[in-house]
């Protein structure tokens, strides 16, 4: 549920702010960080702004704002508490504590929904059905991909809920293919992008990542193709590349299925706000 959802006097835990860029760095900035209690102090009679306290602060927000932050209810974690996989054996009027009502919320947060965005032909389908297992036709010509597609696989105790969006080559909205892709991004607020790119093809298919970076969202590139890369002959320097963009970039080859595990790797640091680069510069 969402915290705008919340009476007057009710608390929740919360689970994980959505959104973008400087909404995002400002929400969490002023204290709603996952795993911390919120409580309603006041619902304003129209509406807006709504008073919350949140590690011991009194902080208003507009009911917009707080659309975007996704918790967990006391009652829900009382009843989530008291099933076997959690608590065992608690009776009913047991009271769960701060740390209790924190790992109930971190348990309930593992999951992480990704959008594999990028350009026809570049291999994102593919990496999709050998990540989520899902068998989708995957054709060598423009706009295979006319619909969302959506997998779901578990990894490193992680649930992934992958979205394959349509092929586009920007973020403009001209085509039925640029509009469905921005929209997602701006109003399914995905945790993390998959911006995969045609290493063979960099020139082109980097128009549509310095798109996403102007979105602020948080990404990761899949340079795929890279056997491709490599037996032309051709060589990259790939962290030098991450380090001026400032985004952590992987080779991966989707038939193969080479370097699909580390990305997911960098995924779960990016989701968990871990920093993607050792002390020397390389993805970690």
């Amino acid at each position: 549920m969402r915290l705008s959802e919340l009476n007057t006097g009710e608390k929740g835990v919360i689970v994980k702010v959505l959104g973008h860029g400087g909404f995002r760095k400002r929400i969490v900035e002023m204290g709603f960080i996952k795993g911390k209690t919120v409580e309603v102090l006041l619902n304003a009679p129209l509406r807006d702004p709504i008073k919350y306290k949140v590690m011991g602060y009194e902080i208003s927000l507009r009911r917009q704002e707080a659309e975007m932050i996704e918790i967990i209810s006391e009652q829900e974690a009382k009843e989530q508490a008291v099933q076997p996989d959690y608590h065992e054996g608690l009776g009913e009027n047991m009271h769960l504590g701060e740390d209790e009502l924190k790992q109930l919320a971190l348990g309930k947060r593992r999951t992480i929904n990704v959008a594999l965005v990028g350009n026809p032909n570049c291999g994102k389908t593919s990496l999709f059905n050998i990540a989520s297992g899902s068998h989708e036709h995957v054709g060598n010509y423009s706009g295979v991909t006319v619909d969302a597609k959506e997998g779901y696989f578990d990894f490193q105790g992680y649930h992934f809920r992958v979205v394959d969006l349509p092929g586009t080559y920007s973020l403009s909205a001209y085509s039925p293919e640029e509009i469905y892709v921005r929209r997602h991004i701006i109003n399914e607020t995905p945790d993390i992008v998959i911006n995969v790119v045609d290493s063979s093809n960099l020139e082109r298919n980097l128009y549509l990542t310095t798109q996403l970076i102007d979105m602020n969202v948080r990404m990761v590139i899949a340079l795929n193709m890279y056997d491709e890369l490599e037996a032309s002959g051709n060589m990259l320097d790939y962290v030098k590349l991450s380090q001026l963009f400032g985004v952590p970039m992987l080779p991966t080859v989707s038939r193969s299925g080479k370097g699909i595990e580390q990305l997911f790797h960098v995924i779960i640091n990016i989701y968990e706000g871990c920093d993607f680069l050792d002390h020397k510069g390389r993805i970690r």
